[in-house]
């Protein structure tokens, strides 16, 4: 079926893009909306991008076929084993009386946010390019604002674990930036998702001039959000793009100048460019988490105690018997449970966590088909990120945001292009 989304629908979805990367927990606070904070109505819980992307939906049905178009959309295979996992995730919360935005957040709006991206022609899928473009722009000269300023244009909304009232943190001071997303590690670990991207597109396809400026500000702004295990993650992966580019090269026993370009300036710029920045004291943040990070690491070792004290039953089902937060606070966990993929195992249980890798196997296989292959070094560095964070447990956009940069990031690439060819003889 021939498929065009409406312009009215194509501006909501827009703006859903635009609030996603913009509209964190603590800007909302300061506009009186506590989406992650105590109080407030229900439905302030749930992040504006969730509502207009419903919005984007409704308005399609108004238009002649609309119906007919976004049923075959939901029932393309990989679209609704997506949205069938989050849906189930969704009804796992409702049966036990847990709080629905997370789900709704975390994951029924990743499965929207790909449904209606895949609909949309080349043409707008550059202009939401663009878009994605400049607002990662601008979460980094925020970011890099925020570390010369010596605080947070939205401070952190945090709360009392004894009264449960925020606490005032204006007068802190921060040494992290947090930039528009609202949080370090969240800013760290799209920074980093970006510039795997980008240096994938770089060796193996095409980079433009607007890609390579944001390439620039992400990678002046990475280690000021200070995300240890995020940083090290795209480091991973980098090394291993260009010692794929190396083999490639090896193999066909010649060095294009592109490539030598490369290796010197591998080797003679990023060393400078490393002590430019401790110099200057950009690398104070990573090199600060070294040094003491507060609880964190242990944080990650409770992590693991509290998966060994679950039951068999609870493992497979999940928090069938309401235990996990007193547990979390019996092992005196300061910041929850910090590796994303024991959270979402001991929150949701092995069946309905491996029905949502599955389905997001499935989604990421037919954008493997479609775009590049070159995206799964962006969610090999992902899976790395999120094993040392919260990644895509709880209620956090990360899961939409890095299915939104998949789908824009590599949407020039198709099938018929020369140099993705080329990059998939070498994958």
């Amino acid at each position: 079926m021939q498929r065009q989304m409406p312009a009215l629908s194509f501006m909501l979805l827009l703006l859903a893009i635009v609030a996603l990367f913009s509209l964190s927990g603590n800007v909302l606070y300061q506009a009186g909306i506590f989406y992650d904070s105590p109080g407030g109505n229900p439905l302030h819980k749930i992040h504006p991008s969730f509502y207009l992307l419903l919005l984007s939906l409704a308005s399609w049905t108004l238009y002649q076929g609309g119906v007919a178009q976004l049923y075959y959309l939901f029932t393309v295979r990989s679209h609704f084993l997506l949205f069938a996992a989050a849906l189930c995730l969704l009804l796992h919360d409702v049966v036990l009386g847990r709080p629905l935005s997370s789900a709704i957040v975390s994951y029924v709006s990743a499965a929207l946010f790909v449904l209606l991206l895949k609909a949309l022609s080349p043409a707008r899928l550059q202009q939401l390019k663009l878009l994605l473009l400049v607002l990662l722009s601008a979460n980094a000269l925020v970011g890099i604002y925020e570390y010369a300023g010596g605080g947070l244009i939205a401070p952190l909304v945090l709360t009392d674990a004894a009264s449960g009232e925020v606490i005032d943190t204006s007068e802190w001071g921060q040494i992290r930036s947090a930039g528009l997303l609202g949080h370090p590690l969240i800013s760290t670990m799209l920074s980093g998702f970006y510039l795997v991207c980008y240096v994938a597109r770089a060796l193996f396809a095409r980079v433009s001039l607007s890609e390579s400026v944001t390439a620039l500000l992400l990678l002046t702004a990475l280690p000021l959000f200070g995300g240890r295990g995020s940083i090290l993650a795209a480091v991973i992966v980098i090394v291993l793009l260009l010692l794929l580019k190396a083999l490639q090269s090896m193999q066909r026993r010649v060095l294009t100048q592109r490539a030598l370009l490369y290796l010197l300036l591998s080797l003679v710029l990023l060393p400078l460019l490393s002590y430019l920045a401790y110099s200057i004291g950009l690398l104070e943040p990573v090199l600060s988490r070294l040094e003491d990070d507060q609880g964190s690491a242990s944080t990650r070792l409770i992590a693991i105690e509290l998966m060994l004290d679950t039951s068999w039953l609870n493992l497979l089902l999940g928090d069938i018997d309401r235990s996990l937060s007193g547990k979390v606070l019996l092992f005196g966990s300061r910041y929850g449970i910090e590796i994303g993929w024991i959270a979402l195992l001991l929150t949701y249980g092995a069946v309905l966590s491996g029905l949502l890798l599955y389905a997001l196997y499935c989604c990421l296989q037919q954008l493997y088909q479609r775009l590049s292959p070159l995206l799964l070094f962006a969610w090999l560095y992902a899976f790395i990120a999120w094993s040392s964070g919260t990644g895509i447990s709880g209620k956090t956009i990360m899961l939409s945001a890095a299915l939104v940069m998949t789908v824009l990031l590599f949407c020039d690439l198709t099938a018929k292009t020369p140099a993705k060819n080329q990059s998939s003889s070498m994958l």
